[in-house]
């Protein structure tokens, strides 16, 4: 599920830890925040925020449901935000409820590496 309401993000989320109880092992989750510096290579240069295309929106759910597959997981669940974001602003929050903490800590990081295409 990709919300761009991170209260409907944080609705579904509570909803989904208590009727999934005794199916899952681990929730990971992940909060992605815009840096006040962005990186080339190793360099650090001053930022005034991120400007995040509504196409990212569009590839979530494949990405998600690729991701379900590939490390056999319960359920993922994304929020992402759009537009110009200022510095400090929530870019990213993904919930990952997996059997085991391996698979759930594996699929993040794809996850996250995916969306860093559309970025």
């Amino acid at each position: 599920m990709i919300f761009q309401d991170y209260k409907s993000y944080l609705d579904k989320k509570e909803d989904l830890i208590e009727n999934l109880k005794g199916k899952y092992g681990c929730i990971l989750e992940f909060n992605g925040f815009v840096r006040e510096y962005d990186l080339k290579g190793e360099e650090k240069f001053p930022a005034k925020g991120l400007d995040i295309k509504e196409m990212v929106i569009e590839k979530l759910d494949e990405i998600r449901k690729e991701t379900i597959k590939i490390y056999d997981l319960i359920e993922v669940i994304i929020y992402h935000a759009t537009g110009f974001l200022k510095i400090g602003e929530r870019v990213l929050s993904i919930a990952i409820f997996a059997k085991h903490r391996k698979e759930a800590f594996l699929a993040l990081a794809s996850i996250i590496d995916e969306i860093k295409k559309y970025h």
